[in-house]
């Protein structure tokens, strides 16, 4: 069998370079082929996303990989960036080196149309960043959920747990809730039309939030693999630990991005259930919320699986033992 092709939409940010390195190894591993990278604008603007996903894949030693920029905002409303979670470039206090690496003369929504149409019914795409790209994709190719064998979503908060930016609302979405609605709508009228569709896999904080790196963590990460790679993600980790620091959760990380990459691969471990699933978008207190429809009172199809735990002895922890294996094999 050949390698799982995969495809990353992200926007680094401090947990999406674990992602990008965590992916890179299993590509070098031969478990997937990375087939490209799309920047989204999200943490930082999209001149820094695209320049950050470069310098990781050069850390990381990855093969030639497209590499597209993608939105560069949000689609109704002005952009909102997070210098202070995970610094004014998104690489915290790591200082990236420039890379003779080539962007892609295509733009990102392109990439998800060309890749979904070069491994029809084999690709896994995974989003880590705001959905503003594939929502672009998604205008170009309306086929595009029958093209995609998966789609992981890191977005949302699901079964009560509260949000990290509004009280009901998780960042990726919150800064472009019209980007995601238009995931769950396309969805749900592919899913009308074919029921044996798969849909998408939404990775909300009620699960990413118990993915913790901490400082024991970059120290054992040094010791067993000591190189540009790690003390580069080191650096950029003990910023996003003074971030979770100022906000009273410790001097810790909450690593969303590689977990939902482990995730994406590891299908058959995730716990989940079915259910319908809609962005508000127009709520003065509510904007940016994962509304799920438990009960099936919209009567509308199943737009979505809700990933509520892993079926892994150790849970989330040892997950991210996995992850953190993958990175170090780069080290070494």
């Amino acid at each position: 069998m050949r390698p799982t092709p995969v495809l990353l939409d992200c926007d680094p940010g401090i947990d999406d370079a674990l992602a990008i390195a965590y992916l890179v190894a299993e590509h070098l591993a031969g478990r997937i082929e990375l087939v490209g990278v799309v920047c989204t604008a999200g943490n930082v603007g999209l001149p820094d996303t695209v320049a950050n996903a470069l310098a990781w894949l050069d850390l990381a030693g990855a093969p030639p990989v497209p590499v597209c920029a993608g939105a560069a905002g949000a689609i109704a409303v002005p952009h909102v960036f997070t210098p202070e979670t995970h610094g004014p470039r998104g690489a915290g206090h790591a200082v990236l080196d420039t890379t003779t690496r080539c962007v892609d003369a295509r733009d990102g929504a392109r990439l998800w149309v060309d890749a979904a149409r070069a491994y029809p019914g084999e690709l896994v795409a995974i989003v880590t960043g705001p959905s503003s790209t594939l929502a672009g994709a998604l205008e170009r190719e309306p086929d595009l959920p029958g093209l995609v064998a998966d789609l992981a979503v890191m977005g949302g908060t699901f079964r009560g747990h509260p949000g990290n930016t509004t009280p009901v609302g998780e960042w990726n979405v919150d800064v472009d809730p019209e980007a995601a609605d238009a995931i769950c709508l396309r969805w749900e009228a592919a899913r009308a039309a074919d029921a044996d569709l798969m849909v998408p896999l939404w990775c909300g904080l009620n699960l990413t939030e118990r993915a913790v790196w901490t400082p024991r963590h970059s120290e054992r990460l040094l010791a067993v693999a000591d190189s540009p790679l790690t003390r580069a993600l080191v650096e950029a980790l003990r910023f996003y630990f003074e971030f979770h620091d100022s906000v009273g959760e410790g001097y810790l990380a909450r690593v969303h991005d590689p977990f939902v990459a482990w995730l994406a691969l590891h299908p058959d471990m995730v716990i989940t259930e079915d259910s319908h699933v809609r962005v508000e978008c127009g709520g003065e207190h509510t904007r940016g919320m994962t509304v799920e429809d438990r009960r099936g009172h919209r009567g509308r199809a199943d737009n979505a699986r809700i990933a509520t735990g892993v079926r892994v002895p150790g849970g989330p922890d040892a997950v991210l033992d996995e992850v953190f294996a993958a990175i170090a094999s780069l080290g070494r």
